[in-house]
């Protein structure tokens, strides 16, 4: 579960630094995020609620459903992000940044980080290519490939991950919408 790198990456884009990244605001995005924020919180209540029973089963029909619904959703919103501009985010700025504050991104260092706590580096790495609306919004399409994952792992959402998925979805999406509402980074 590689949480870090988005996460991390993704506080840097929504105001720790002063770069113009360009990329005109869509409300379509915005209220998808919202809808997609509110739908995953809901379902991932509902799996925990019913966790140990058939109904709260990665197999149940409501989490098949989920899946599907939210795959569509964040398919959609990922292009519309890649189409909302041209430019390419600044992300080595991004990456020096992180540099000079210490922060070692590479990925060993964030597997030997998720080791220590007790996770799995299993995720791929975040793509950072494109402009940074689509970036974050990949960062989002990951943190529910991450809920995905640990629910088909065991079958159940237990309480603990639960909170760390919903968490990281929200914190995902947190900053997609930070990003897609500032005009300076």
């Amino acid at each position: 579960m590689n949480r870090i790198l988005p996460v991390v990456f993704g506080l840097l884009l929504s105001g720790c630094t002063s770069f113009v990244i360009g990329e005109p605001y869509d409300k379509a995005i915005d209220d998808e995020l919202n809808v997609f924020q509110k739908s995953t919180a809901e379902f991932i209540k509902s799996m925990q609620m019913n966790a140990g029973t058939a109904r709260g089963s990665y197999q149940s029909d409501e989490a098949r459903k989920y899946y599907a619904s939210a795959a569509a959703s964040l398919s959609n919103l990922q292009l519309r992000a890649d189409v909302l501009s041209s430019r390419t985010c600044p992300t080595s700025k991004a990456l020096q940044l992180f540099a000079s504050a210490g922060v070692d991104t590479s990925q060993a260092a964030i597997a030997n980080a998720e080791k220590r706590v007790g996770g799995a580096a299993d995720s791929e790495a975040l793509d950072v290519s494109g402009n940074c609306i689509a970036i974050v919004v990949r960062g989002v399409r990951m943190a529910e490939s991450d809920l995905e994952a640990d629910h088909r792992e065991a079958s159940k959402l237990t309480p603990t991950v639960a909170l760390l998925d919903s968490q990281e979805i929200d914190a995902a999406v947190r900053v997609a919408l930070t990003a897609l509402r500032a005009k300076k980074y």
